[in-house]
């Protein structure tokens, strides 16, 4: 019996001396250099400063992820599950369902029906593999990898060249035209992602994006269901709005992907949705079908919807319509209506700062009219930026006009509907 005993007490002082050895060489492992990405960790009671870079490779080495092996964790995203696969030092991660935040791109976060990985590390414990996305026989495919440093984890994905139509399938649930809607074209993505700083490059490509079968053109004589059917709207306004919501009209198949990318980032840094990079197509289909809703679904089918409209409507078409139909504040629809609201007169007599004014209100047209009732001034800054947009006309009559633009005041009808909005606000606390 003492016997047993003295095994038993050597065996747990050999074990404490065991463990104690490994904790000591794991917290020498992760000791951190000069200069290099350090996170406090709790051992305890203790704090400790650790090394990252250090961290990451121990959690990335092979040993570790063999451990892992048949588990599955329960993340913010949805339940990861780790598994095996018949490859040296490869395995493979599934998300189904899994769910992921889109800040600047609407409120609802984004869910996928599946989301896999392939794992592969090499000697320098970076990893690296393919990802698929959605489920079914096609998913979005495409290639990862991470990269440790001595500041900062870099991932980085990759789509090169895959059908456009697998792109929109991610979000069908979200799309009730997708069925009926036939999308060609190829898409191509580079992002890259830094942690802790949780920076995104995101460089989206789509070559030769046509969408078919929604319908759209049934408006090339439609008549406007409000405003006044004219295709006189006058020399100034037109390219006024131009200036002020596309500036690129006349160059895009109807979405500006540079400025929806822009708009992205911009939202991401705003926490919130500040721009939405649309250009007149994507507003007259949301006009026209699918509503202000700041889900991404919405944004997706507006996409869809504005590039049909400008192959079947033209440029012309869709400009008269969307002048015919928009929002320009305290209950008025279409340019006609708007400029004997606030000039008393027809837009075809709006005068260059007029119609450059007018156009400043489409962005926000109800939040812009209560700022000038409330400070009785327009929004100089706006208006003379949109003026030094205007095209096509001679820089010497845009800076005219800018100067105009920067002492204009609006007329005392447009004052005065201002001032009613404005109380109208104030009296539901806006």
């Amino acid at each position: 019996m003492k016997t047993i005993l003295k095994w038993l007490i050597g065996l747990s002082c050999a074990l404490l001396v065991g463990l104690a050895l490994a904790v000591f060489f794991i917290l020498r492992a992760l000791q951190p250099a000069p200069g290099e990405w350090t996170r406090t960790v709790q051992l305890g009671p203790f704090e400790r400063e650790v090394s990252m870079p250090a961290l990451l490779r121990i959690a990335s080495h092979p040993f570790t992820l063999r451990l892992m092996e048949g588990r599955q964790f329960r993340t913010r995203y949805g339940t990861v599950h780790w598994q095996a696969v018949n490859a040296p030092n490869t395995w493979r991660a599934v998300c189904a369902p899994c769910t992921l935040p889109v800040g600047g791109l609407g409120r609802e976060p984004l869910r996928l029906a599946r989301v896999e990985f392939t794992v592969v590390p090499d000697m320098e414990m970076n990893l690296q593999g393919h990802f698929a996305l959605g489920e079914g026989k096609e998913p979005l495919q495409g290639r990862w990898s991470s990269r440790i440093e001595r500041q900062q984890l870099v991932l980085q994905f990759r789509i090169a060249d895959e059908p456009a139509v697998r792109a929109f399938a991610l979000f069908q649930r979200d799309i009730p035209e997708f069925t009926q809607a036939r999308i060609e074209g190829r898409v191509s993505v580079k992002a890259q992602w830094r942690w802790p700083s949780h920076a995104w490059e995101f460089k989206p490509r789509l070559d030769g994006l046509l969408v078919s079968g929604l319908g759209t053109e049934a408006l090339l004589n439609a008549e406007p269901a409000c405003g006044e059917a004219t295709a006189d709207f006058g020399p100034w306004l037109p390219r006024a709005v131009i200036a002020a919501e596309d500036q690129r009209y006349y160059e895009h198949p109807g979405y500006d992907l540079q400025e929806i990318v822009a708009a992205w980032f911009g939202n991401q840094r705003q926490e919130g949705m500040t721009a939405g990079g649309s250009t007149v197509s994507q507003q007259l289909a949301k006009l026209l079908y699918t509503g202000d809703s700041r889900h991404h679904g919405r944004k997706l089918r507006e996409l869809l919807y504005a590039v049909e409209l400008d192959r079947t409507l033209g440029k012309a078409r869709q400009l008269n319509l969307y002048l015919s139909l928009a929002p320009w504040g305290d209950g008025r629809c279409g340019a006609q209506a708007a400029a004997r609201h606030f000039f008393r007169k027809p837009a075809a007599q709006l005068t260059p700062v007029e119609a450059v004014w007018l156009a400043t209100l489409l962005h926000n047209p109800d939040r812009e009219l209560a700022q000038l009732g409330r400070h009785g001034e327009a929004n100089q800054a706006r208006v003379a930026w949109v003026a030094d947009q205007l095209r096509p006309v001679s820089r010497r009559e845009r800076e005219a006009l800018v100067k105009e633009a920067r002492r204009w005041r609006p007329p005392p009808p447009a004052l005065k509907v201002a001032m009613a909005v404005a109380a109208s606000q104030a009296a539901l606390g806006r």
